[in-house]
């Protein structure tokens, strides 16, 4: 769910305007930068045969911690930015609680699994073209994106800078067809 995860940066960014946009886009992705570092060490396998494991990068407690790691960087900044850094870096558990390759850990090894296991239903083709996971997605995009642009209308933002941003989301989530 890249495209979602810009997606609900955004959202947040609307909402909270002095925000660094950068800094909230990292922030939605910090779980996966996480897990490509931990991959390329060999703790979370990448593919089969050696299994799915995200416990460390994709838990609850370890998406938690570091929210609030990257979201303490931003210390000097006002309180309403460091919580807007953090909103934006938990957002990914529940985006991915949507539809993951495997249920969410609350903490590493945990027996107890979240999510709604949607992944093998996704990734059926829908009678409409692309597969089931790609409608999900613009299910969650276009609500995130309702609340981005109606921040536009109260002009908070620069608006060639918010139709750029939708169209790289936007963008993003037509080339995965």
């Amino acid at each position: 769910m890249y495209a979602a995860h810009f997606a609900a940066a955004l959202a947040v960014k609307a909402r909270v305007p002095e925000a660094p946009a950068w800094a909230l886009l990292t922030a939605a992705f910090v779980p996966d930068l996480a897990w490509i570092a931990l991959a390329r060490l060999g703790i979370e396998p990448e593919l089969p045969p050696k299994g799915f494991f995200d416990d460390w990068s994709h838990s609850l407690l370890m998406i938690l911690v570091l929210a609030s790691i990257f979201a303490l960087a931003f210390w000097r900044h006002r309180w309403r930015v460091v919580v807007a850094v953090w909103v934006a870096g938990l957002s990914h558990f529940f985006l991915d609680f949507l539809i993951h390759p495997a249920k969410l850990a609350i903490y590493p090894f945990s027996s107890v699994r979240l999510g709604w296991s949607l992944w093998q239903f996704g990734q059926q083709k829908s009678c409409l073209g692309p597969n089931h996971y790609w409608w999900i997605e613009t299910g969650v995009i276009v609500p995130l994106l309702v609340v981005y642009l109606w921040s536009w209308r109260r002009g908070f933002l620069q608006q060639r800078l918010m139709a750029a941003s939708c169209f790289v989301v936007i963008g993003l989530h037509l080339l995965s067809l």
